[in-house]
């Protein structure tokens, strides 16, 4: 088990996911697309002394870029272990309230101009506080059930207007080599009705598969490693299950 009173030989890492209501975990009873991310990370945190990953889920609900702004500089420079963090990563999951679309306005809640400016100011604030800095573009919506949404009369999320916002982050992100997860299309390649709870946020099924993407984006682009070496499971097992 880590020391937390001696980690100059441990491989010290801390990971920020910034987003909205979905990287918060609605409406997902075990905490969300973040958390199932997380859980392989305890683990190994809890069985390998060699390193320590800290995971922190920054998703405010009803967030925009223009929130996040608000909060970046201040959510990042707060984070710090002890002062001795070798390597820090800064995530993004944006761009979905960023699109809604004000019906009696006939526009966008963030329009599209503002959008890539507030991209951009992210990735400067960024890059001053974390090594790596990974977006992630929307999921898709139900239209249905978002055209308006249930709760609001006025509010819409469109699948077209979604798509723009996602070519934003993703066109910014190729300019600027930032990393950056391509979730809108492959979601729309699977039957991804099944997926959403309310039309809008995934359901437990569907934040098991974003997390799922996540994790294998980041290892694929090798700047996490979820791996647990196989001596390490087996002391785990042996000391938690006695086998």
């Amino acid at each position: 088990m880590i020391s937390f009173t001696g980690m100059s030989d441990t491989e010290i890492v801390e990971v920020m996911i910034f987003g909205d209501s979905i990287t918060y975990g609605a409406w997902d009873n075990n905490g969300g697309w973040v958390q199932k991310l997380r859980q392989p990370i305890d683990v190994k945190n809890l069985i390998d002394d060699r390193v320590a990953y800290f995971i922190y889920n920054l998703g405010v609900v009803d967030d925009t870029t223009d929130g996040i702004l608000k909060r970046v500089e201040a959510e990042m420079t707060s984070r710090r272990y002890a002062n001795v963090v070798q390597e820090r990563m800064a995530i993004f999951a944006i761009g979905l309230n960023d699109s809604t679309v004000l019906l009696k306005k006939d526009e966008n809640r963030v329009p599209k101009e503002l959008f890539a400016k507030n991209v951009n100011r992210l990735i400067d604030i960024a890059r001053k506080h974390a090594d790596v800095v990974v977006f992630i573009g929307p999921t898709p919506v139900d239209e249905e059930k978002s055209v308006p949404v249930g709760w609001d009369d006025d509010l819409a999320y469109r699948n077209s207007d979604i798509k723009e916002y996602d070519g934003i982050i993703k066109g910014i992100c190729r300019k600027r080599r930032v990393l950056f997860l391509e979730v809108f299309d492959r979601f729309m390649e699977m039957e991804y009705l099944s997926l959403l709870e309310d039309g809008l946020h995934p359901n437990p099924t569907g934040h098991f598969v974003l997390a799922q993407m996540v994790r294998d984006f980041l290892e694929a682009n090798k700047v996490l490693d979820f791996g647990i070496p196989e001596t390490h499971r087996k002391h785990y097992r042996k000391n938690n299950t006695g086998k």
